[in-house]
C-alpha cells in the first residue's frame, strides 16, 4: 500500500507519528513524505544563516526518513512561518501533484488544533487536495504534536507503538537543531509523555493518537 504523509516542517512527521511510520514500514507499506517548508524558522531568506539551516534541516529529515524506512521525500520549498501568506492554491496544487505521482490509499497530515499557522494551513490544504475525486485515497487522518493547543486534539484512532517507540526517539535525535529541554514540546520527555497519555486512554503502554478526517469503505 502507498501512504502519503504531509508535514509542514522537516521534523513534523517524526514528532507526530514516527513510531507509526516505522511500524508501517516494517509491514512493507511504501511511505512517501511531503515536507512543505524549508524549516528555516525566523531566519531571513537569502542570508547565510538561512541557507545553512535549510541544508541542515533537509539533511536531518533525509537521515531520519531513511532510518524509519520512508521510501521517498519531496521538499516543496515554501518558506517556514510564511504559509499563511502563501496562496492556498499553490500549496493545494503541489500536494495534488504528489497524490497523482504516488497514488496513495492513506494520507496523514498535520493537525488544525495547535497555534502554529503552518500546521493549520497544511491541514486545510491537505483536506482540499484529498477530496474524493479522481484519486484512490480512502483514509485521511491528522497526527498529533505535544504542543500548546487552541482547541483540544481529540484522537479517535490509536496505534500501539510500544515496540516501535525507541525508533521514534532515535529518529528524532537526527534533528539536533530542534531538540529542546523539557517542558518544551520538542523535548524527548514531552514526546514520551504524550505517548504515555495516549496509551492510558487506549489501554496500551505507549500509543500515538490520530484524528480521523475521512474514511471510505468500499
Amino acid at each position: 500500500m502507498d501512504i502519503l504523509v504531509v508535514a509542514a516542517h522537516p521534523d513534523d512527521e517524526v514528532i507526530g507519528m514516527g513510531a507509526t511510520l516505522y511500524k508501517l514500514s516494517k509491514q512493507k507499506h511504501r511511505i512517501h513524505l511531503c515536507v512543505a517548508t524549508d524549516g528555516t524558522g525566523n531566519y531571513k531568506k537569502n542570508s547565510l544563516e538561512y541557507e545553512k539551516i535549510s541544508k541542515i534541516r533537509r539533511a536531518s529529515c533525509i537521515k531520519s526518513s531513511n532510518y524509519l524506512g520512508i521510501k521517498s521525500v519531496d521538499f516543496l520549498g515554501f518558506q517556514d512561518g510564511h504559509l499563511d501568506l502563501t496562496p492556498q492554491i499553490e500549496i493545494n496544487v503541489a500536494i495534488e501533484k504528489l497524490i497523482q505521482k504516488y497514488n496513495p490509499q492513506i494520507v496523514y497530515t498535520t493537525p488544525k488544533h495547535d497555534l502554529h499557522t503552518d500546521h493549520y494551513k497544511i491541514h486545510e490544504c491537505t483536506v482540499v487536495a484529498t477530496r474524493p475525486h479522481n484519486n484512490s485515497i480512502l483514509t485521511v487522518l491528522n497526527y498529533e504534536f505535544p504542543t500548546v493547543q487552541k482547541t483540544n486534539f481529540l484522537p479517535n484512532v490509536f496505534v500501539d507503538v510500544y515496540n516501535e517507540f525507541p525508533k521514534k526517539i532515535s529518529a528524532f535525535k537526527f534533528h539536533k537543531t530542534e531538540q529542546q529541554k523539557f517542558p518544551f514540546p520538542r523535548s524527548i520527555k514531552s514526546i514520551k509523555n504524550l505517548a504515555e497519555r495516549r496509551g492510558i486512554e487506549s489501554n496500551l503502554k505507549l500509543a500515538e493518537g490520530f484524528s480521523l478526517i475521512r474514511n471510505i469503505i468500499k
